[in-house]
């Protein structure tokens, strides 16, 4: 069994007690592979999905697609919504910006609580000094009294294997 395989099969595992832990805030929408390499993941948490004027539009379903591409873990997975989405690390593509400092240590079920965080603007995740979405960095930086826009955490979830200090 390769080290791709291996890695795909632990998290696949991983992910599915993750799932089971969330209280249903997490769902497993759809996997392709086996192992899989390709999820679609619900979020049931609150995001903004738009402005109208200068007021957010909230949504509390998100479903967002990962991919674990082929040099997986050595190259980070690409993350893309489904869903409609307004937030400063999200392109107007709805790909999720995951930032440069990928490393092999992290895991798909820290990535999917990374995403979730990302949902609900918590500030040890979003990043306004490089946005992805300039329209929506400008917004959030005069709503931070906003933030977390949800106070419901993924944090706790993974709270046995690692500490979310651990990968920031």
């Amino acid at each position: 069994m390769s080290v791709r395989e291996k890695r795909l099969r632990n998290d696949f595992q991983s992910l599915l007690e993750l799932v089971k832990q969330s209280g249903e805030k997490l769902t497993i929408i759809s996997q392709q592979g086996n192992p899989p390499y390709q999820y679609v993941i619900e979020y049931r948490c609150r995001g903004i999905e738009k402005l109208e004027g200068n007021q957010p539009v909230f949504r509390n379903h998100h479903q967002v697609e990962i991919n674990l591409g082929s040099n997986y873990p050595k190259e980070q997975p690409s993350a893309k919504f489904i869903t409609p989405i307004f937030h400063p690390n999200v392109y107007s593509t709805r790909t999720v910006c995951l930032g440069g400092k990928w490393t092999m240590a992290e895991t798909l079920p820290e990535l999917v609580l990374r995403i979730g965080k990302l949902i609900q603007y918590t500030n040890d995740i979003t990043n306004l000094n490089s946005p992805a979405n300039p329209t929506a960095k400008n917004w959030a930086l005069n709503h931070k009294h906003l933030f977390p826009i949800d106070t419901q955490t993924f944090k706790s979830l993974l709270a046995v294997q690692i500490s979310w200090d651990d990968v920031r």
